[in-house]
């Protein structure tokens, strides 16, 4: 018996923001900050903010603030829908200026951190952004250095409450604050404030959100109040419906790029729609005690944390011994009472929160589960005390992995959406989970698929434009006012939605056979000796890879072991928190079997694939892709241009072998 009827959803014929009066994101957020006045809003490390109120900040406390930076930028001649750019890393004042802005009028535009200056200047002067907000003295040396290229650029704002400087062009956000403060004690000031404050209308510009250009120049993508906020009574409708939904007492936890549409979207703004409290982390290397710290109830998630967690208990499980056989043990009676979570009219798994999986248990399984459970627990509380559910979402995740986490009880909801959809626009169901799927029409959306096989989208959150590429806005949708994703899918009957892969990344080799890059990557995400791969065929007989090991694993590794190495050419980064080789030399990859191991993983891939679609041929490389060689966009995709123009010559090398 289905968990959901399918064909009789309460949004069929019309979702619920169709015919309701939506709320400005100013408005939702005014609205709660007086409701939820001595609720605490964030929850953060104070030793990263110089002891800033302790490390909690009430909704209450929090929009005094942001009403004081409003007003702030007014008395810097901030005016309706200006510009202004955010580049920070996730923290609590990101949120204050994000919604500063939204109380103004403003619009932000948001900046990932690592960004280069010539990256920084064209967003900025494609904006036309008044101010920057920013935060780090790195940041702060880089944007000034090249401020002459940034000639509409009036003002930068420190996110550090007690910077001073020296520098007319810099001031702080304590400064701006004070500001704000003097301002509106002049009653036609604040009266004016309240007009710009509640005269925000849906049509507004709330962000603008420029896309990591995977194959060439970010495009700003146009997201308004309405897009927003019809996204999240989408949302609401939706998770209310599967048992999802998002209770006020809930915390999240933000370690995720603000700058990216999922946790601005799945995280702040979820809490901010629904009174929930938002924990930030102090970087995403330190996640796992961020988790134990704030017990958050949800996060947002990545397929590679995912796959990481999964690596480590490997690693740590070992491959023979008492433990592995107890753990392997425990997975196999673990998985007799998934099954008992099936319905194979959908091929579903019902992992509702509601549903109790051990009540009709035979006597000598519920034993079995119990103690096969405990250690399950363990894994589980990685997660923190009041861990409900994630969501997964940027890329694909293994169906193989997902059934893991399902059978030690770890509930994730993969998703589907994009910058340009404000969010997911597709989600799986918790109550009828299908692996490998990213789960039904939902949020608010209507999705359908083209003659092509073409995702495209209409509904909930699609953006407005980009902004000023009129030829690139009219060419993203259809003439009847669909907006083509650019992604390849598959559809059953009963709705579930499958990503092939993008329709760009799709490869043609010579032979006419088409070949889906995602397919064969997904086949390495679990395994501990690889890190990243790269898929090469475009008009070639047969498919190649590159391959850069888990250089980290493999340090540790020779170190445990006393395996030799060239340790000078070793390079590592700690920028996300946790040190990550990036860099090693060419002895390092002929030591510790790392090209057999690499074989043995590509021909266990081999079985799974086609004929057509098997790897012929392979590099193994002794760097990794990151945003700091450029072959990385901010949101970790790799640039698919530059690594076949770095690696040009061993790419023309493994055709050239018989």
């Amino acid at each position: 018996m289905p968990n959901i009827d399918y064909f009789n959803l309460p949004w069929k014929d019309q979702w619920e923001w169709e015919r309701t009066k939506l709320p400005t994101v100013t408005q939702r957020y005014v609205e709660n900050s007086k409701t939820y006045a001595a609720k605490d809003l964030q929850r953060f490390n104070p030793a990263l903010y110089k002891g800033d109120g302790n490390g909690t900040m009430t909704w209450g406390e929090a929009y005094e603030r942001v009403e004081n930076y409003a007003c702030g930028l007014m008395s810097l001649g901030l005016k309706k829908q200006e510009m202004v750019a955010i580049m920070s890393a996730s923290g609590p004042y990101w949120t204050h200026a994000d919604m500063a802005l939204a109380c103004a009028n403003g619009v932000s535009v948001a900046i990932y951190p690592t960004l280069s200056l010539k990256e920084v200047s064209y967003i900025v002067n494609d904006s036309a952004s008044k101010f920057i907000f920013l935060r780090g003295a790195d940041v702060l040396k880089m944007v000034l250095s090249g401020i002459d290229r940034m000639p509409k650029l009036e003002k930068i704002i420190v996110m550090d409450r007690e910077y001073k400087g020296q520098d007319s062009r810099v001031i702080g956000m304590g400064e701006l604050e004070r500001m704000g403060e003097e301002w509106k004690k002049t009653k036609a000031n604040y009266e004016a404030f309240i007009v710009r404050r509640d005269g925000v209308v849906l049509d507004d510009i709330y962000t603008i959100l420029y896309t990591s250009g995977t194959t060439g120049q970010g495009k700003g993508v146009v997201l308004t109040h309405h897009n927003a906020s019809s996204r999240m009574n989408g949302v609401n409708e939706f998770f209310k419906y599967c048992g999802m939904d998002f209770k006020t007492e809930y915390t999240t936890l933000c370690f995720l790029p603000l700058a990216h549409i999922f946790d601005r979207g799945s995280c702040q703004l979820a809490a901010i729609f629904n009174g929930c409290t938002i924990c930030y982390a102090d970087s995403p290397g330190t996640l796992v005690a961020d988790l134990q710290k704030y017990n958050p109830h949800w996060i947002n998630c990545v397929p590679r944390l995912y796959e990481k967690i999964y690596i480590q208990l490997q690693q740590t499980m070992g491959e023979s011994g008492l433990k592995r056989k107890l753990f392997d043990w425990a997975l196999g009676v673990g998985e007799q009472v998934f099954m008992r979570r099936y319905d194979p009219e959908t091929d579903t798994y019902n992992m509702g929160h509601d549903y109790d999986v051990t009540r009709d248990l035979p006597l000598g399984l519920k034993i079995k589960f119990r103690i096969a459970d405990k250690l399950f627990a363990k894994v589980r509380a990685l997660f923190g005390s009041n861990f409900k559910h994630s969501f997964s979402a940027s890329a694909s995740i293994s169906p193989e992995l997902l059934r893991f986490f399902y059978i030690i009880g770890i509930r994730v909801s993969e998703g589907y959406g994009s910058t340009e959809s404000f969010n997911a626009c597709a989600n799986m169901p918790l109550r009828a989970c299908r692996p490998g799927s990213v789960g039904l029409e939902s949020n608010g959306s209507r999705l359908r698929v083209s003659e092509i096989g073409e995702l495209e989208l209409r509904g909930a959150g699609i953006f407005r434009e980009y902004w000023n590429k009129p030829e690139e806005t009219r060419s993203s949708f259809t003439e009847d006012g669909w907006f083509k994703t650019g992604d390849k899918v598959e559809v059953d009957r009963f709705g579930y939605y499958k990503i092939v892969d993008r329709i760009k990344a799709i490869i043609c080799l010579s032979s006419g056979k088409n070949v889906a890059p995602a397919k064969i990557e997904s086949l390495f995400a679990t395994s501990p000796y690889i890190d990243q791969v790269f898929t090469i065929g475009d008009e070639r007989a047969v498919i190649s890879m590159l391959f850069v090991p888990n250089l980290t694993y493999f340090k540790d590794k020779f170190d445990r072991e006393g395996i030799g190495y060239d340790k000078n050419a070793v390079v590592i980064d700690s920028s996300a928190g946790a040190p990550i080789v990036v860099k090693v030399g060419p002895d390092f990859i002929e030591k510790g079997n790392i090209r057999g191991l690499i074989a043995e993983e590509i021909a266990k891939a081999n079985r799974e694939l086609e004929g057509f679609e098997q790897i012929k041929q392979h590099t193994v490389l002794c760097e990794r892709f990151t945003e700091q060689n450029g072959m990385l966009t901010p949101t970790q995709k790799v640039k698919k241009r530059v690594v076949l123009d770095v690696y040009s010559g061993e790419i023309e090398k493994m055709y050239s072998r018989p």
